[in-house]
């Protein structure tokens, strides 16, 4: 089976293609630079990645071929990092401009999308949301405005493809014919980051990876630290919930856990969401660091960590980019794919039905140790209480319990690790590809 072919405008001396449409500004500001990141998810990784590789997109599982060099169907994809500025909408207020982001596209694919030959791939897969943050394929306005702009340039409806990681998003009824295929982008960028990186692995060929598995094997022998791990740069509703709650319950000391510092754009300002007396409780505690003291600039998913916060601490208290009551929106963010991939158990802040997602992946969790019934519950408020009750629970049991139960689910801990690396990513790259090749070659 020949190669799925992603046509760009314009390449690099060195062969790396540059990214589709990346002189669109909506109101000054770039939408589309966003580095070429959708061929990160055909990258194929190995240890030696970093001294074998002479450029950024080598080692692809597509050709990336120049426009006026294809002669066969192929896909068009523009990354963006704003789908509603991509089509020139204000969230807020409910306006369009008349500009989009196929003004920046060229008439040569144009053409060939009229014609059938090209496939235009619009790829936001750094989030996932729902109808509420207006960002969406499922806000009702965006897609109208998107019917309304490829019916302007004459293309159908079955020659444009959406995708985003709502695990929701192709499970929701929508009158269109536009392909719409969901992916997990953050669990395939977090598989190629840790893989060029043998100090953030367990095993493999690298040197770093081995000896992490002895020292995790090796802590066996003593009990940890800390109780849990926790990191919360930015100061979200829940996560500014979860850091008051561990203050009042004099759980902060138990774990490693990061959170605010530095962090000066007054629209999070973690004051304005806590009382003065848990402001005051915490600003005696702060800074609270674990491996950075200054989160300010630091926005990137994937940076080299120290695996020693995680050797050194038994469960991991995730706190997911949301924790809403939307029953149309669930998005795996990088943050829980790091303890699978650090051998650690954990108690998940996101919205409802990520366990039970997890599990249908082929992970397993951690109940009954842990009650998980919080997945269920729709209503955050009490979602928050039976979350925050199990932390209390864990927390007060004698940490040498927390450690023989630790070593108890070794086994579960270890089967989530391989799964991951072995069966997780292989499945998900090749659901991609299959799911964009059967619409281009239909």
């Amino acid at each position: 089976m020949s190669k799925l072919i992603l046509g760009f405008d314009r390449f690099k001396e060195d062969g790396d293609p540059l990214p589709n449409c990346e002189d669109y500004e909506f109101k000054g500001r770039k939408v589309c630079n966003c580095g070429n990141v959708f061929l990160g998810m055909f990258q194929d990784i190995i240890h030696d990645y970093l001294k074998k590789s002479e450029r950024a997109w080598e080692f692809l599982e597509v050709d990336t071929l120049p426009i006026d060099k294809i002669e066969s169907n192929y896909v068009y994809h523009i990354d963006v990092n704003c789908f509603a500025w991509s089509l020139g909408y204000n969230r807020w207020p409910d306006t369009f401009e008349d500009v989009s982001v196929f003004d920046s596209i060229s008439s040569k694919v144009i053409k060939d999308a009229q014609n059938g030959k090209c496939k235009i791939l619009l790829n936001y897969g750094f989030e996932g949301l729902g109808t509420y943050h207006r960002d969406s394929i499922l806000h009702k306005p965006l897609l109208e405005r998107l019917h309304f702009l490829l019916d302007k340039n004459k293309i159908a409806q079955k020659d444009f493809i959406y995708m985003d990681s709502n695990h929701r998003l192709d499970k929701l009824s929508m009158n269109t014919d536009i392909n719409i295929i969901q992916y997990e982008y953050c669990a395939l960028d977090q598989w190629r980051f840790t893989k060029q990186w043998s100090s953030m692995m367990y095993y493999g060929d690298g040197v770093m990876s081995s000896k992490n598995m002895k020292k995790w094997l090796n802590t066996k022998k003593k009990l940890r630290s800390k109780y849990y791990l926790s990191f919360n740069r930015l100061p979200k509703d829940h996560r500014v919930d979860l850091v008051v709650s561990l203050d009042k319950n004099n759980l902060l000391d138990k774990g490693y856990v990061s959170f605010a510092n530095n962090i000066e754009d007054p629209n999070w300002n973690w004051k304005d969401m806590v009382t003065k007396s848990e402001t005051k409780s915490l600003e005696k505690k702060m800074p609270l660091v674990i491996d950075r003291k200054d989160l300010s600039d630091v926005k990137y998913s994937y940076e080299k960590f120290d695996i020693k916060y995680y050797l050194d601490s038994y469960f991991q208290i995730v706190t997911g980019n949301n924790f809403t009551d939307f029953r149309d929106q669930l998005i795996f963010s990088e943050k829980i794919w790091k303890p699978i991939t650090n051998f650690q158990p954990f108690i998940y802040l996101d919205d409802i039905g990520a366990l039970k997602k997890l599990r249908e992946y082929g992970f397993k969790t951690f109940s009954p140790f842990i009650d998980e019934s919080y997945d269920d519950v729709l209503d955050i408020d009490k979602r928050f209480n039976m979350i925050e009750e199990e932390i209390n629970k864990l927390c007060n049991k004698p940490i040498e319990e927390i450690d023989e139960w630790y070593w108890s689910i070794e086994e579960t801990l270890k089967h989530n690790y391989y799964l991951f690396y072995n069966t997780f990513i292989l499945n998900l790259r090749t659901k991609m590809i299959d799911s964009i090749g059967s619409v281009v070659n239909e």
